[in-house]
Formats: C-alpha cells, structure tokens, sequence
C-alpha cells in the first residue's frame, strides 16, 4: 500500500478514536488535520487541532492514551507494524 493511503486510512481510523475518548481534556471536536508516516513506517506524527483547546493538554491527553489508539490502528489498518503515534499541534505543522 502506499504512504497516502496508509497516511488517509490513519487519519480516518484516529479521527473516530479520538472522538470516542472520554478524557475531560480532549474537546468533543478534535479534527485530526494530517497524519505524516515515516518511510520505514516505525514513526506516524498525528496534526491535531481543536477549536479553543489548551493544546499542550489536549497533546498530553493523547499521548496519555496513545497504547490504546495504537491498538485501535492496529485492529482497523492492514500493516506489517503498527507505526508509534506522535501528536503535534497542526498550528506547528510543516506544510
């Protein structure tokens, strides 16, 4: 499969995940901007944004429940091996 599909497949597979968490810390909105694998697919850094959150909580609460979205990925997405989850504010995203 090719990066861009691997990389829409993440983001649609972590948009349902992360809605569906129940930490007080993730807004009930949080739009999962793009989702960048690296070549040897070991690395996926997830751009987040949330209208009006505190971001650095909102990461933290991520990163807090990165094993379980990792085993949401690893469930729905076909891979070899599922790619470790970073998460970043999408306002500091390369383009």
């Amino acid at each position: 499969m090719k990066p861009a599909q691997i990389q829409s497949q993440l983001q649609r597979v972590l948009s349902e995940a992360i809605s569906g968490l129940r930490d007080p810390r993730v807004p009930m909105i949080v739009t999962v901007e793009r989702v960048q694998v690296a070549p040897d697919y070991t690395l996926a850094r997830v751009y987040v944004s949330a209208m009006g959150a505190d971001m650095p909580e909102l990461l933290d609460a991520l990163t807090h429940a990165r094993g379980h979205l990792q085993r949401e990925v690893a469930a729905q997405v076909k891979m070899r091996r599922t790619p470790t989850l970073e998460f970043r504010s999408a306002a500091d995203s390369p383009l």
